[in-house]
């Protein structure tokens, strides 16, 4: 039986070059995972806020933590 083939991840294109943040973490830093516990509603409120400006949860996630969390030069 010859292996199955599930392609790529929807909305991701070969080579990571389409400007997303997979791409630009790719070439930015390696990473790690984050899980945390909020509360349902303000879960909601993210996701939202983030539907309505085409951005990714994950993106805006890092840009507040970068904000908060600022490397020490």
């Amino acid at each position: 039986m010859p292996p199955t083939n599930w392609g790529t991840r929807p909305g991701r294109k070969p080579g990571g070059t389409d400007g997303s943040l997979d791409a630009f973490v790719r070439v930015r830093r390696e990473t790690k995972r984050l899980n945390a516990d909020i509360p349902t509603a303000l879960h909601a409120r993210v996701k939202a806020g983030c539907a309505l400006e085409g951005r990714d949860m994950t993106e805006v996630l890092i840009e507040l933590l970068e904000q908060r969390f600022p490397e020490k030069r």
